[in-house]
């Protein structure tokens, strides 16, 4: 019995396969993919924690740790807190992380961008008894926001990288 369903598992997967090959698709990462030219672009960002925690997200989130493409993403960031939950004694005691986050990619030696667009990423955190915990929640919070919002950069970059690469620059 096991096997015969490992057998139709795999004829399944061999059929998707071919299904996804059919109708063209084609992987976003990959070595000869798109997403393959995020880890050449240059992350740029301003000198604020979030935004060190948005530049360490993002590098990673693109492989561009030793970035030398001619291409360099610039980002602003704004962030906010906004309280969630009151408690019984009257005090707000969650609180939801906004990073909203405005990037821009350059080619080198040009001052017009390649392209532009904005993202944002969120997370929430609880305030507990101890001010060091409620710090530290805070912070972890603006980590896991930074991480979304580089994961929705990237993405963002690798569907605009590939809309170019497919249909041209776009010409107003």
């Amino acid at each position: 019995m096991r096997t015969s369903r490992r057998v139709i598992l795999g004829s399944l997967a061999a059929s998707l396969t071919l299904a996804l090959g059919a109708c063209g698709f084609s992987p976003m990462y990959g070595s000869s993919a798109v997403g393959s030219t995020l880890s050449r672009i240059r992350v740029e960002t301003g000198d604020e924690r979030v935004d060190f925690l948005l530049q360490e997200a993002l590098i990673d989130q693109m492989g561009s740790r030793h970035a030398d493409g001619d291409l360099t993403l610039r980002t602003e960031t704004d962030l906010g807190a906004t309280g969630l939950g009151v408690g019984a004694d009257a005090i707000v005691r969650r609180f939801a992380i906004r990073l909203d986050v405005d990037y821009a990619l350059y080619r080198d030696g040009e001052t017009d961008p390649v392209l532009v667009g904005s993202t944002y990423g969120e997370a929430s955190y609880n305030l507990s008894g101890s001010v060091y915990a409620s710090m530290i929640s805070e912070q972890d919070a603006e980590a896991r926001a930074a991480r979304m919002a580089a994961q929705r950069v990237s993405m963002q970059l690798v569907r605009a990288l590939d809309e170019i690469q497919t249909h041209g620059p776009a010409t107003p």
